[in-house]
């Protein structure tokens, strides 16, 4: 047994950072677009209507995408599709480097959005097999740091290329540090416990119990029931996946239109804009360990109420915005690293350990691919809608938008206060 102990550690160990590296990885040829934008308009003649077209694509086919590749996870393994997922985005991105045509464009940026599907739900699922519902709000709570790290570095990483190398290779050389995290993640990540020569971690764990009203689903249901029906009979699964078209609706509304907010509403100089919409984001990590570590140790792993209190703080943040922004520069930044600490709470927990727990080890990318989709239409819906509402109305609208859409799936939280996953 202390020999099984000490594999179990190191490979769990190797198994967080690899898959740390991974997720972080795929935002190198995600967030490019967004740096190169003002050099696409410049060098190919495109204008905003052409860029809305290029990033409409990508959120149309990736929120597509994680429902397909969350189902093809689960049937042939998150290996094959992280591998897969990886190398597609990369060989895209280097497409779309050497690409001129707007139709090229609109196509090939959509098919990296759909590689780039693969990513998250097949992620959750690789750690899954090493990690115990006990302990999965802790460490995914650390782990979801990978997408807030990740994207700030793939951002500076993007300028600086620009910079330096120019347009065509901000998007190449993001690609190929990519594929160097898919040899990495091919040659030394395995897959499951029992890859690796060890037990299943619930045999390890020993907290492979029996299920109760309100649990998971079994692992050793039939055969012959799907994956799909069993993911989708838990009422969690489909109010976390509406709670998350929510969230995703606020933070790609973030994400999008919170520079240009600053800018014309606020008066700031776009330089300062985009420190200002940067800085909060990487505040916001903060928020994913504060969640997970409450969830296990306080809320005894159970998820919705951690995720209903944060919603709550989120429809005050966004309440208090307009205060901050009369504060100046800093306390605007305070302000919207509260919203950011808000958001990134639940957003891990939804679509890290709570997939986690109500897909199980079997269909853990079943659930967080359908949790994830649901949420990335909210994300592709906002980008047309903000963008006539501020051209129609203005900008005083923006954060009190969000209050709603943080109240909805506070309630729908509260609904599940009770509810846990089975030890599996």
């Amino acid at each position: 047994m202390e020999n099984t102990t000490a594999r179990y550690r190191h490979y769990r160990a190797r198994t967080f950072i690899i898959m740390w590296i991974v997720y972080a990885g795929y935002y190198f040829t995600r967030k490019t677009l967004a740096v190169a934008t003002p050099g696409l308009m410049d060098q190919y003649g495109l204008n905003e209507v052409h860029i809305g077209w290029i990033s409409g694509a990508y959120l149309g086919l990736y929120a597509l995408g994680q429902f397909i590749n969350g189902i093809l996870g689960d049937k042939l393994g998150a290996r094959v599709m992280l591998s897969i997922g990886m190398i597609g985005s990369a060989m895209m991105s280097i497409w779309f480097g050497f690409t001129t045509s707007v139709f090229l464009l609109v196509a090939v940026w959509g098919a990296n959005g759909f590689f780039q599907s693969s990513g998250w739900s097949n992620s959750v699922k690789s750690m899954a097999q090493w990690f115990s519902v006990k302990e999965r709000g802790t460490i995914m709570g650390f782990y979801c740091t990978c997408y807030q790290i990740g994207s700030a570095l793939a951002t500076m990483f993007a300028a600086y290329v620009l910079g330096h190398y120019g347009l065509k290779s901000t998007f190449v050389l993001p690609a190929v540090l990519l594929l160097v995290v898919a040899v990495i993640f091919i040659l030394f990540q395995k897959e499951t416990p029992e890859k690796a020569g060890l037990p299943p971690i619930d045999e390890y764990t020993g907290e492979n119990t029996g299920s109760t009203s309100g649990d998971a689903v079994s692992e050793s249901e039939d055969d012959d029931t799907s994956v799909l029906k069993q993911v989708l009979s838990h009422p969690i699964v489909w109010l976390m996946a509406a709670s998350y078209f929510c969230l995703k609706f606020v933070r790609y509304s973030l994400l999008t239109w919170l520079p240009l907010y600053l800018t014309k509403k606020l008066g700031y100089t776009p330089e300062l804009s985009g420190y200002m919409s940067a800085l909060p984001e990487l505040v916001g990590f903060l928020g994913t360990v504060f969640a997970g570590v409450v969830s296990d140790k306080l809320m005894g792993s159970r998820r919705a109420p951690i995720c209903a209190m944060m919603f709550l703080g989120l429809a005050i943040a966004c309440y208090l915005q307009s205060f901050f922004g009369v504060m100046g520069p800093v306390g605007m930044t305070i302000g919207l690293s509260l919203v950011y600490f808000m958001i990134f709470g639940p957003d891990s927990i939804m679509t890290g350990a709570a997939a986690m727990d109500f897909g199980t080890r079997k269909g853990a990318a079943t659930a967080a691919g359908f949790i994830n989709g649901v949420g990335s239409i909210g994300a592709f819906v906002q980008a047309p809608l903000l963008g006539y509402l501020a051209h129609k109305y203005g900008y005083d609208y923006f954060f009190l938008i969000f209050i709603p859409l943080s109240i909805i799936p506070f309630i729908l939280m509260l609904t599940q206060w009770n509810v846990r996953a089975k030890k599996s």
